[in-house]
């Protein structure tokens, strides 16, 4: 599965926007955005991407 739809799959699941989203993975809404975009080619999520939102997670949750 590519880091895109793994990233897509958790955004849906846990419903976060964008914004939050983008400061999990330490980037700016508007790299979020970039990335996203299904024709962009040169800007796509790589897994360091998916491995930053699904930490700040686990960290969150674990405040609970």
């Amino acid at each position: 599965m590519e880091p895109i739809d793994k990233i897509i799959k958790v955004l849906e699941d846990f419903g976060m926007s964008g914004v939050k989203a983008a400061e999990a993975m330490g980037i700016t809404h508007a790299t979020f955005r970039q990335k996203k975009n299904e024709n962009s080619i040169r800007h796509t999520f790589n897994e360091k991407n998916y491995q930053d939102l699904v930490l700040f997670i686990k960290n969150k949750a674990s405040e609970l």
